[in-house]
């Protein structure tokens, strides 16, 4: 009974540690797909609307539109939420 327990504890814990560990991940955008562009090159980005906010306080509207400007701020532009601002 004890064993019981302790097992139940235990995965209790393990799925709230998971849960934290996701949640951080929420709130990154993958933009590896931009960075394999050549340099240089413009990228031209679909007038779908989607939007982003960004933590500089901006909305842009789809992922790659985002993602053109974390390139351009070389990783220093990180989601804040998806969605308005």
């Amino acid at each position: 009974m004890i064993a019981m327990k302790a097992t139940g504890i235990f995965v209790l814990l393990t799925l709230a540690v998971l849960c934290l560990a996701n949640a951080d991940k929420e709130n990154e955008v993958d933009c590896s797909e931009y960075t394999r562009l050549e340099r240089g090159r413009p990228i031209y980005c679909e007038k779908l609307y989607q939007p982003f906010c960004g933590s500089d306080g901006k909305t842009y509207n789809n992922k790659c539109s985002f993602c053109k400007a974390v390139l351009k701020s070389r990783g220093a532009l990180h989601m804040k939420q998806a969605g308005v601002c």
